[in-house]
Order: C-alpha cells, then structure tokens, then sequence
C-alpha cells in the first residue's frame, strides 16, 4: 500500500514539474476522468478536484489528498490517485 502511494505521489510530483502554466479546464479533466470512470459524475470529479486543490493549497501531502479522494468517493487508491494528478494538472492546483 506505501508502494503504491509512493508510487503516486511521485507521479503527482512529476505532473506539477510539467504541467504547462495554463488556466483550470474542468471540462478537460471532466473527460479524461470520465473516460476510465464512467460511473462518477461530472459533479462528483468537479467537487474532488476543488477540494483536492483547496487541500494541496493549504499544505496537505499528496499521499493525504489521494487517502480523502478515496474515501469521499468510495475508489481504489489507484483511481484516487488519478483524479489527484489531474486536479493538479488540469486544475492548475
């Protein structure tokens, strides 16, 4: 389970080390994340990635906001961890 997380949290990192300075597109991360998990809502995503980006804004660790993303929705880390990197991302957190 560390592994994992680890695991993510790198990948995380690497997201924000590349991410392109660009304004939040909530419709693109909508539908990169509604590709793979179709049965989460638009509404459910939009309300993850703000709380993930308000939590990282305030100083939360990464391992920290995938753990509240998968207990607010009921995923797997790994589906956690998706939606985590792309708030950073697409969201601009």
């Amino acid at each position: 389970m560390r592994r994992i997380v680890g695991s993510l949290i790198a990948a995380a990192v690497t997201a924000v080390g590349f991410a392109a300075p660009a304004a939040a597109d909530q419709a693109e991360f909508v539908r990169k994340l509604q590709e793979q998990y179709v049965f989460l809502t638009a509404d459910q995503l939009i309300a993850a990635g703000n709380k993930v980006c308000a939590a990282t804004a305030s100083g939360v660790p990464a391992s920290d906001a995938v753990m509240m993303v998968r207990d607010d929705l009921g995923v797997s880390v790994p589906a956690a961890g998706d939606i985590v990197s792309l708030a950073v991302v697409e969201l601009g957190c």
